[in-house]
C-alpha cells in the first residue's frame, strides 16, 4: 500500500472509532454530582403539561431554617374586656428578655378569677427572684421586704399612671398555714399587689400541673441556679422554679410557704432568707372598666 493510502486509512479508522464512543456515550447515565450545576431541580407544570420548570434547591442555610418551628404558645392572650377566668392578658410591661437596650416586656397575667367588672390575676411567668425578707428576724408578709417592694418598686416599674388606678386596693388577709397553725401570720393589709396564700393556691390551682410556672430569660441570666438561657413556655418545660406565698411555714417566724417546682404547696415551706431559686409571681385585682 502507498504511504498516502495508509495515512488515509488511519485517519478514517480513528473518526470511525469517536464516532463510536460519542454515540455509546449517551446510553451511560451520570452518577456523580456536577458541583458546577446551578442547585435547581426540574419539574413539569401540573397546569401546563410540557413545560418544564426550574425549582432552586434550598440551600443548607434554608434547610435548617425550615427545621426549626416557632415556639407554640399553650394560651391566647384576650383582651381585658373579654378575658374570663383561665385566659391571658397583658397589662403593664417589665424587663423579662434579660436584654435592657430592647426596653421591657408585655406583661402577661393569668386571670384566675373575674367578679362585677372585677379581675384577678397573677403573673404568668416568675418575673423576679428573690428572698422573702432581707434580715435574719421574725418577719410575716405583713413586715416583709417582697411585700414593701412589690408595692412601690414593683408597680413603679410596670405600669404606666393609668394602668396603676386600674389596680384595686385589695384586703389581704393574714391566713395561717391550714397545717401549721400555731405559726404566726401576721396582721391582715391593704395591699395592691400581693402573693398568694396557701388556701388561695388550692382554690385557684386545681392540680399540680396548673400550679407550674418557668422564670423569664431575666430572672435566668440574673441567677446562678437557673441553666436555660431562652424563655421557657408555661408549664411546659423542665427549667422550672418555685414560687413564694405570703402563708407562714412550719416553723414560726422563720419558714414561708412556697409552691415548689412540681407545682405543689411545699409542706414545711423554706427559710426566707435561703432558696435563692425560690422566685415571685405578683398577685392582684385590678379593674375593666
Amino acid at each position: 500500500m502507498k504511504p498516502i493510502s495508509k495515512i488515509l486509512a488511519v485517519f478514517l479508522a480513528a473518526v470511525l472509532a469517536l464516532s463510536l464512543c460519542a454515540c455509546g456515550s449517551t446510553d451511560v447515565p451520570d452518577t456523580g454530582r456536577n458541583t458546577d450545576k446551578p442547585n435547581n431541580t426540574q419539574t413539569e407544570s401540573p397546569d401546563n403539561p410540557g413545560t418544564v420548570t426550574e425549582t432552586p434547591e434550598p440551600s443548607e442555610t434554608d434547610s435548617a431554617e425550615s427545621t426549626q418551628q416557632p415556639e407554640e404558645k399553650l394560651y391566647n392572650v384576650v383582651s381585658l374586656k373579654d378575658a374570663k377566668a383561665g385566659d391571658v392578658i397583658v397589662f403593664g410591661s417589665y424587663e423579662q428578655d434579660g436584654d435592657n437596650s430592647n426596653g421591657k416586656e408585655p406583661l402577661e397575667w393569668l386571670v384566675l378569677a373575674d367578679s362585677d367588672g372585677s379581675l384577678f390575676l397573677i403573673t404568668l411567668y416568675a418575673i423576679e427572684h428573690m428572698q422573702f425578707h432581707s434580715s435574719l428576724s421574725k418577719v410575716t408578709w405583713e413586715t416583709s421586704a417582697v411585700r414593701a417592694w412589690l408595692n412601690n418598686d414593683f408597680i413603679t416599674a410596670a405600669f404606666s399612671s393609668e394602668e396603676s388606678s386600674k389596680i384595686k386596693l385589695s384586703s389581704v388577709i393574714a391566713e395561717k398555714h391550714p397545717d401549721y397553725p400555731k405559726s404566726p401570720a401576721g396582721n391582715d393589709t391593704e395591699d395592691k399587689v400581693f402573693l398568694l396564700s396557701v388556701q388561695e393556691v388550692n382554690q385557684y390551682f386545681k392540680d399540680s400541673a396548673s400550679g407550674k410556672c418557668a422564670p423569664t430569660e431575666a430572672v435566668i441570666a440574673d441567677s446562678n441556679v437557673f441553666s436555660k438561657s431562652n424563655k421557657a413556655w408555661y408549664s411546659n418545660s423542665d427549667y422550672l422554679c418555685g414560687w413564694w406565698l405570703r402563708s407562714p411555714g412550719m416553723y414560726k417566724d422563720l419558714y414561708v410557704s412556697y409552691v415548689n417546682h412540681s407545682g405543689s404547696v411545699s409542706a414545711g415551706g423554706q427559710v426566707y432568707l435561703t432558696g435563692t431559686d425560690i422566685c415571685v409571681r405578683p398577685a392582684m385585682w385590678i379593674s375593666v372598666g
